[in-house]
């Protein structure tokens, strides 16, 4: 059981922040099945995902008050074969998934098992990575909550600062292209899309890796992804820590633990939004979720990183933290750089270019060996990290 413990007044804090989520939860749960605009459509399934998150993030957070405004002390988290459970679910969800007609995935029926496929792969990441710490670092039930609610948490400011870095750096570029040969041209065609568009959305695959294409659409998205995107996740993802580390002191291991799920909180809710992105696809939308299963290997292992730098931070070793934070932004900047290589190279090369072919192959190899190297880097640090602390001891 956990000797520390946080101070009693938090209880107020959780239980207000938990009741503003369990109602936004079920707000969004019910508007998902009376918006009729929103019927047979994904925004559905997505809306309804996110209001089942809120609403089990709030009870959660409501039963921590709870907690700690009685003085419970927090079990925990340490099952040897809970790992075994998340994967036969998982296998079955992906097995449900695979026989539901594609017609269904856009209705909020579909939703279960599209949080399901968004949320049980980091789950058993989780599992197998508190049993590599061991039990004496592993997560209590009140910690779980707390960094979990903490990563879904940093959506919200991070998303729209995302999208207004998006739209400043579309501008700069913009411009920038009118200043070389040619740019005008494509800034025309570029509109013309945008005005096509605004009376019938593309239909085709085709049609939308000819605008992608683009040298400027791909410099946007290049930069916009690899470079804005990490800076403000990796900075969001990890407040929490910041503020827990207030009251707690947690070993490296734990603090690493505690980044990882933050991590994990921020990525459910962004699987939940970009994995929808199939949805209606049939076998298509398990392809994508398989993707974001990965790339929920890789925001752990960022955040993760972040964790044990904070955990050097609260050890006077205060330069630690600025290293990590630009190791996590370098491997995700590199993930979505690579990603952004991958479907721009394929977009190139439909128009004939066996250059945009290659590139895409490069980048869906470096993809490849990240998404690897990720889920064995969470594994394997817990280890290296309990071994390290066991060797300061002695």
């Amino acid at each position: 059981m956990e000797k520390e413990r946080f101070p009693r007044w938090l209880w107020i804090v959780a239980v207000l922040g938990g009741s503003l989520a369990t109602f936004g939860g079920l707000l969004c749960i019910v508007l998902a099945f009376l918006i009729p605009q929103l019927q047979d459509n994904v925004g559905a399934v997505v809306l309804a995902d996110l209001g089942v998150v809120a609403l089990l993030l709030g009870i959660s957070l409501i039963g921590m008050g709870a907690g700690i405004r009685k003085g419970w002390p927090s079990p925990p988290i340490y099952l040897k074969w809970s790992w075994a459970v998340w994967v036969a679910l998982l296998v079955g969800f992906v097995g449900i998934g695979a026989l539901v007609p594609a017609e269904w995935q856009q209705r909020p029926i579909f939703a279960p098992l599209h949080l399901g496929l968004a949320t049980l792969p980091a789950f058993v990441l989780l599992s197998l990575m508190t049993l590599t710490a061991g039990r004496a670092h592993t997560l209590t039930l009140r910690e779980l909550i707390a960094t979990l609610s903490g990563g879904a948490l940093a959506t919200l400011p991070a998303i729209p600062i995302e999208i207004v870095g998006m739209v400043i750096c579309a501008v700069i570029i913009s411009l920038l292209a009118f200043l070389l040969p040619g740019g005008e041209a494509e800034i025309g065609k570029i509109m013309a899309w945008v005005e096509q568009w605004s009376v019938m959305p593309p239909t085709s695959t085709a049609e939308l890796l000819g605008v992608i294409a683009s040298p400027v659409i791909l410099t946007v998205l290049a930069v916009t992804l690899a470079v804005i995107t990490p800076f403000i996740e990796e900075l969001t993802k990890t407040v929490i820590i910041g503020l827990l580390g207030i009251w707690r002191r947690p070993c490296l291991t734990k603090a690493f633990l505690w980044g990882a799920v933050g991590g994990l909180g921020f990525a459910i809710v962004e699987n939940v939004s970009n994995g929808a992105n199939g949805l209606g696809e049939g076998l298509g939308w398990l392809g994508g979720m398989g993707m974001r299963a990965a790339a929920t290997g890789m925001h752990m292992l960022t955040s993760g990183i972040l964790g044990l730098g904070w955990g050097f931070f609260w050890r006077k070793r205060r330069w630690v933290l600025p290293l990590a934070y630009f190791a996590a932004v370098v491997f995700h900047g590199l993930w979505n750089f690579n990603a952004v290589a991958t479907i721009g190279g394929a977009a190139i090369g439909m128009t004939n270019s066996a250059f945009g072919f290659l590139i895409a192959l490069i980048g869906a190899g470096m993809l490849a060996i990240m998404a690897l190297l990720a889920p064995l880097a969470l594994l394997g640090l817990p280890a290296l990290l309990r071994a390290y602390e066991s060797k300061l001891r002695t």
